[in-house]
């Protein structure tokens, strides 16, 4: 329950952020999917997920957040969050861009790495 209550948090922020970060772009929005497991080392901080320059929302471990964007080029980039060690800035907070067409799904999922986290596409369900 306290899981449900977390991914709409999430949702529910990703939402009023949204109506900031998507401006420009014409015809109907592309949906960027992200999926953070809890699989790996060093899950316990959470991960903000900056879009566009603008923080849309913060995904802790085994959370998923949607965002519908405008078509065309999204830059996504990640940035570690939470008190103490957490609040350290990520190993690479390198942005990544991502092209969406119009009405277009896509879904990602952070991955940690050597180089630190990034965002790795995988297919759809």
């Amino acid at each position: 329950m306290k899981w449900l209550a977390g991914v709409f948090a999430v949702l529910l922020c990703s939402t009023s952020a949204l109506a900031q970060v998507a401006q420009g772009g014409t015809g109907q929005p592309g949906i960027l999917m992200i999926t953070r497991n809890d699989a790996y080392p060093g899950s316990g901080c959470d991960i903000g997920l900056v879009i566009q320059g603008r923080l849309a929302g913060t995904l802790m471990a085994g959370q998923s957040a949607s965002f519908n964007l405008p078509p065309g080029e999204i830059a996504v980039s990640l940035t570690s969050s939470g008190p103490g060690a957490c609040a350290a800035p990520m190993a690479s907070a390198v942005s990544q861009s991502i092209l969406l067409a119009p009405g277009e799904i896509k879904q990602y999922r952070i991955i940690g790495t050597e180089a630190g986290y990034r965002l790795a596409p995988i297919p759809l369900y």
